[in-house]
């Protein structure tokens, strides 16, 4: 089809019309449905995220509140971290029934419960109240790492089974380190996930989580993957970060102690505890309170060394160690038997036969989820591979090392967002 025009020159042009140029428009249509449709995935994001934090937060705080009042009672003094809180606070030192505690107590979980003294007096609910907002954070960083790899339905059951999982819920109400250190622990996945990820910002999480726990050096195994791929250079520098956060707890330690104790001195004890705890239990025992029992079978034994009740800690954590490896050279065959069962008992083992029920199940669905989850994401996302390997690693390093050391579900509990996180992948791949 032909047509005329006027030229700004005056002249008259002849202009030919192309059917066939105006489908050259429809890609940019295309873009445009594509833009609507990313802005609308982004909003249901957020509205998706805000609705688990909240209803997450809601949980705990009810739960702070209503309910763990009147079970208290029942899980005792705890392991003295609100007690050291409390003398910080007082200016009485980092001590213990009047004790240094710097050999057994790593301290930046004290030093926050202090700050929380200090702001609002010796009461539980400052504490409580971030406890349960870390927990419901942790919630949220579960739906927000899974959801540019696995679809919408996975993402959200992965998050949801976090928010509502009983025990996670349960260790926001009590002052122990565990809902710190699994938040700091799904923020370093988060981190590592990413192809480009920034060894300063690694090597300041490692450092902080050495800080919290002494199991943080199982998350070595969250590196493994980056191994080949990032420069010396780089695992150099998450090195030298990781050394430039835990300097100041050596160098402290050093000149009131002459110790670095940069790790607290409890290994020998966890392992005397473990084998234990593992001699005491089956597959339906509970643990009770073991622990308790544990201790005291440590002090008549070392009584019966010869090794004085008033004796340091680090002294009596390396003759718990001796004692241990002792009983296992002589019982090679039954250790390793112990340490296999260990591998499934200590996803569920609790100290009732009623909580051995309810995690046995729960556990068992989210490992069932977690390995098919963790094949098609691997299979259908490959950028989805590098966060599969370092959850994979980090639920194996878990596994392996509490079936052996302090073999229980409040010991494996930090891995269970994580192993949520590969589970998210039951219900659906991002490609998909």
């Amino acid at each position: 089809m032909a047509g005329d025009y006027t030229s700004v020159f005056g002249s008259r042009q002849s202009v030919v019309y192309r059917p066939w140029s105006f489908p050259l428009q429809l890609p940019t249509i295309r873009n445009k449905r594509s833009a609507i449709r990313t802005v609308d995935d982004r909003g249901e994001r957020r509205r998706d995220l805000a609705l688990i934090i909240a209803g997450a937060l809601l949980l705990r705080v009810l739960f702070c509140v209503l309910v763990f009042p009147a079970m208290a009672p029942q899980f005792g003094p705890g392991d003295d971290y609100d007690v050291i809180g409390r003398n910080l606070a007082a200016g009485n030192g980092y001590v213990a029934d009047g004790v240094s505690a710097a050999a057994e107590r790593l301290p930046l979980y004290p030093l926050l419960l202090a700050v929380g003294f200090l702001l609002a007096g010796d009461t539980a609910w400052p504490w409580q109240l971030a406890q349960c907002l870390a927990g419901a954070l942790t919630c949220g960083l579960v739906f927000s790492t899974a959801r540019p790899y696995a679809g919408r339905r996975g993402a959200l059951g992965a998050a949801w089974l976090c928010a509502l999982h009983p025990t996670l819920i349960l260790y926001t109400a009590r002052p122990l380190t565990e809902t710190l250190y699994t938040l700091l622990l799904l923020l370093l996945v988060r981190a590592l996930a990413r192809r480009d990820w920034n060894p300063a910002a690694v090597g300041a999480l490692l450092g902080v989580q050495l800080l919290v726990k002494s199991t943080g050096m199982l998350n070595l195994a969250a590196l493994v993957p980056s191994l080949r791929s990032r420069q010396p250079g780089d695992l150099a520098l998450v090195a030298l970060c990781v050394g430039a956060v835990l300097a100041p707890w050596a160098v402290w330690n050093l000149s009131t102690a002459g110790q670095s104790h940069l790790l607290s001195a409890t290994g020998g004890r966890a392992l005397y505890h473990g084998l234990y705890i593992s001699r005491h239990v089956s597959w339906t025992t509970p643990a009770a309170d073991l622990n308790r029992d544990a201790e005291l079978a440590l002090r008549d034994e070392l009584a019966d060394s010869g090794v004085a009740a008033n004796a340091g800690v680090v002294q009596r954590d390396r003759l718990a160690g001796v004692l241990a490896r002792a009983w296992i050279d002589t019982h090679r065959s039954e250790t390793v038997r112990l340490w296999l069962r260990n591998l499934a008992l200590t996803w569920y083992l609790g100290r009732s036969r009623s909580s051995m029920l309810i995690h046995a199940l729960l556990h068992a669905a989210l490992l069932a989820a977690a390995g098919v989850g963790s094949v098609r994401l691997w299979r259908a996302v490959p950028d989805a591979r590098r966060l599969v390997s370092i959850a994979a690693l980090l639920v194996i390093a878990y596994t392996a090392f509490h079936a052996a050391i302090q073999p229980a579900v409040r010991y494996i509990l930090p891995v269970v967002p994580v192993a949520a996180l590969l589970a998210a992948g039951v219900g659906g791949t991002k490609k998909s």
